[in-house]
């Protein structure tokens, strides 16, 4: 059976439980201290040689207060909520293609509970692996902390809150439909309907700041195909800072599997919990209350030409991109208006370790983001941010002199397709008559 089948489900698969592990569970349900939980901790874990370096370095380095939280309150917690969801098992559909689920903040403090003691099942190769914090505790402290933190610091008052993940592919009827009304015969995204696009460019605004720190918006993920990246294993760039700053964000690591090519994931109404200063190796925790910040999550995969960057200007690239984000920035066609007006905070998207050209990246966001909007007054803000770079400060003019030249979706995509990977960006759309 298609895996894409609308009829087909695949529903959750839970943990069974050893006696063993049952008996451990019901020990972490009284109060202990550090020295008699870390050996139930790691047994149930399935690590009874290697030491879990991250996790006592993280516990070592609490402030005394938060030590005591953890072990008196948060294990004895984490450990009722695990038997509790393993009891019940409710039946939790995968979110395998296009459509909708919901948790409430327990549901999701109950699984990740259960990612910390090493009792979630992989659910199929198609999903990511490893599904377990077990390499974090036992080599990123400063990951380890943000977990710690979230779990100390989840309110049980906010417990019935929901978050919602949703699945969007590419619809004809909504994205050419709706956005193409002149177009109605194309089924597809293709170069030709692109070219003739007669949308007007909009602009859009360069800040210093970082993605997230854009409230009351949504939050582009530079995503890998598997949604959260390395964010359970020693990934720690863009994406996994975003899932390790909000934990909730990782219920979609687990029940979605690898995205397609005009595939995106929306996560709405998760938490910020902590902040952090750093990037990669250097990055590291820093304390701060939980806060709803009213960020939805776009899940924008960008494509890996790490191996061969030229290959990011064939026409066959390029129309990928530009597809991907503009799905992305479509929403889903349900999305209600106060959703679809917030502000969508982007950036280098794959121009990292992807390497991906960020020139070019930020014309197929321009062209996207400008077909996006549903009418010609509505009124849409896209939000470039430079992490500092002082050479992208300096874009916004080049971008604006594009937006006057071309004026139109359509003109500036034609001139797109006939870049080469020699040259410039900005100078060849700029420099053409």
């Amino acid at each position: 059976m298609n895996q894409k089948d609308e009829n087909y489900k695949m529903m959750y698969k839970y943990h069974t439980l050893s006696e063993e592990q049952k008996y451990l569970l019901t020990e972490l349900l009284s109060p202990k201290d550090q020295f008699s939980s870390f050996p139930l901790i790691q047994i149930l874990n399935g690590q009874t040689k290697k030491k879990f370096f991250g996790l006592e370095t993280a516990i070592s380095q609490l402030d005394q207060n938060s030590r005591v939280l953890f072990f008196q309150n948060a294990l004895p917690k984490m450990a009722q909520y695990s038997l509790e969801l393993l009891n019940l098992s409710p039946q939790k559909q995968l979110l395998i293609s296009e459509g909708i689920i919901q948790f409430t903040r327990k549901e999701i403090y109950q699984f990740l509970s259960l990612a910390f003691f090493g009792l979630l099942e992989e659910q199929h190769e198609s999903f990511t692996s490893p599904c377990t914090l077990n390499y974090i505790l036992q080599g990123e402290p400063e990951k380890t902390k943000c977990y710690l933190h979230y779990f100390i610091m989840a309110n049980q008052e906010l417990e019935n809150e929901i978050i919602t993940i949703e699945r969007i592919g590419f619809n004809v009827n909504y994205h050419i439909h709706q956005f193409f009304p002149n177009s109605q015969a194309n089924q597809i995204l293709d170069i030709e309907l692109w070219c003739n696009c007669d949308k007007s460019l909009q602009t859009f605004d360069f800040v210093d700041s970082n993605i997230e720190e854009q409230y009351n918006s949504i939050i582009v993920d530079f995503a890998n195909k598997y949604v959260g990246g390395g964010v359970l294993y020693q990934g720690c760039v863009q994406e996994e800072i975003l899932f390790t700053i909000m934990p909730e964000n990782i219920i979609a690591v687990l029940f979605c599997n690898a995205l397609g090519k005009k595939e995106v994931v929306i996560i709405k109404n998760t938490i910020r919990y902590c902040d952090y200063l750093g990037y990669g190796y250097s990055f590291h925790f820093l304390e701060r209350e939980p806060q709803n910040l009213n960020q939805s999550i776009l899940v924008l995969d960008a494509e890996n030409y790490g191996y061969y960057p030229p290959l990011q200007f064939q026409q066959k690239s390029i129309l990928r991109d530009l597809n991907k984000a503009f799905i992305g920035f479509s929403l889903s066609q349900s999305a209600e208006e106060e959703d679809f007006l917030l502000p969508i905070s982007t950036g280098k998207w794959g121009c990292g370790a992807f390497k991906g050209n960020c020139q070019l990246k930020i014309i197929i966001q321009l062209i996207a983001f400008s077909t996006s909007w549903k009418t010609k007054d509505q009124q849409r803000r896209m939000i470039f941010s430079t992490f500092n770079d002082q050479q992208l400060q300096f874009y916004k003019k080049d971008v604006d002199l594009i937006i006057q030249k071309y004026k139109s979706v359509g003109k500036l995509f034609q001139q797109l397709m006939k870049i080469n990977n020699q040259q410039n960006v900005f100078e060849f759309l700029l420099s053409q008559q």
